[in-house]
């Protein structure tokens, strides 16, 4: 039913950012924002056109967490991509549909685990994945779960190119006349600079290309606040010990929250923790990753919805409680997550070495810029309705998975969905 197969193993030499390939790792291909965090230098990628990807393939993680599967989205076209990702090719394009929702379900995913081989990092081969079975029930129901799960993928598509809207009118507004940003390795900064604030002695603080954002922010906007003032709580909560269990409540790690609709592989017994509350995720809040290295995660923020209620979130998040009265959310979440104008703002606040930390003080002092109220309106529209469509998109998506599961089960005799946890099957 498909072709599957890997491009050769890629030793890339970085390069300064823009002056080669965009790359993206096994990691940022299932990140629901992908961005290119590293250049490679073209001569010496082999066989360029081979990293390559098309919008109908599906690719498979195959070394380390194998068996994961996504689809490929706007954000990986045109940039090399790690030969750590099986593509997987259709063969009929009408096929492209079931696939996907099949080979998202738990019943794949065991198939594809019981598959793998090595000792301490796992891995597939493509013709492991050529040998394992396709559940087939009838064309009517393949056809409907196909459609569906391509109406989700659609949305999602859909949703990325609305927050990519607000932040190109963030972006006018903040530097209409597209003043290039300061990249040298060096700045200078007044001395008095250097004796004031809990992160003065942190060099990247004070990095010539965030200085010179922060001029940018200050010069366009009418006015500046700090995101204490404009929101209702900036918290964290403490770390906790970890009672895992088949039987307990979805729990979301850091990075989980920002993948493209992840499986639920870990439930926690909250009822054994004390201020269980404080760790749940809520509708309509903003989380900022407030650990990590400083090209990653740390400091983008996400809006959740009503598909992360009632599950229990790590303690690894900074939670941002917002204040509609003052800022709406969709018009913060884009100022803090601005590629440019935004998260390096956020990221200059982080200390430590081997993994770099923010924390809630520093966070409340980030300067939100104030424009007049119908700018601002329009760059929230934009993000709220993103955030909206990417959750019915999900929703839609596990839907369409379920239901390929419980036709699979119907077709094998199986009673019941297959669930997994963790490594158990």
């Amino acid at each position: 039913m498909a072709d599957v197969w890997q491009p050769l193993r890629l030793k890339g030499f970085q390069v300064d950012p823009g002056k080669g390939l965009p790359f993206l790792s096994a990691g940022q291909v299932f990140e629901s924002q992908p961005r290119v965090r590293k250049w490679l230098a073209a001569a010496m990628v082999p066989r360029s056109e081979t990293r390559y990807l098309q919008p109908d393939w599906i690719m498979m993680s195959c070394s380390g967490e194998v068996g994961r599967v996504t689809a490929v989205y706007d954000e990986h076209l045109n940039k090399v991509i790690t030969h750590d990702l099986l593509r997987i090719v259709p063969r009929d394009p009408a096929d492209y549909g079931w696939l996907y929702a099949y080979m998202k379900t738990p019943t794949f995913f065991a198939i594809a685990r019981s598959s793998q081989y090595g000792h301490m990092i796992k891995h597939l081969e493509p013709d492991h994945v050529l040998r394992m079975p396709v559940a087939m029930p009838d064309v009517e129901i393949r056809s409907r779960i196909g459609r569906d799960a391509e109406h989700a993928l659609r949305m999602r598509r859909s949703a990325r190119k609305l927050q990519a809207q607000a932040d190109e009118i963030y972006a006018a507004t903040i530097n209409p006349s597209g003043v290039p940003v300061d990249d040298s390795v060096s700045s200078t900064v007044r001395a008095s600079s250097l004796v004031a604030g809990r992160r003065r002695l942190e060099g990247q603080f004070h990095r010539a290309d965030v200085l010179k954002v922060e001029e940018l922010v200050r010069a366009a906007s009418k006015t500046v606040q700090p995101l204490y003032e404009v929101v209702k709580s900036v918290t964290m909560s403490n770390r906790f010990k970890r009672y895992f269990g088949d039987n307990g409540t979805t729990y979301r790690s850091a990075s989980e929250l920002f993948d493209v609709n992840p499986a639920v592989t870990k439930r926690i017994h909250a009822g054994l923790l004390e201020n269980a509350d404080t760790y749940m995720l809520r509708p309509g809040e903003m989380i900022m990753a407030r650990s990590g290295q400083t090209y990653g995660l740390l400091g983008r923020t996400m809006v959740l919805n009503e598909n992360h209620e009632g599950s229990f979130g790590s303690e690894d998040l900074i939670r941002i409680v917002p204040d509609e009265s003052k800022a709406r959310t969709g018009y913060l979440h884009t100022v803090l997550n601005h590629v440019q104008y935004g998260r390096p703002r956020v990221v200059r606040f982080a200390s430590g070495t081997s993994v770099p930390h923010l924390d809630p003080p520093d966070i409340r002092e980030v300067l939100i810029p104030r424009f007049d109220s119908a700018r601002e309106d329009e760059i929230a529209d934009l993000s709220e309705e993103a955030t909206r469509l990417a959750a019915e998109a999900d929703r839609l998506e596990t839907a369409a998975v379920k239901a390929a599961d419980d036709a699979i089960a119907a077709l094998t005799g199986r009673h019941g969905s297959l669930h997994l946890v963790g490594n158990d099957k």
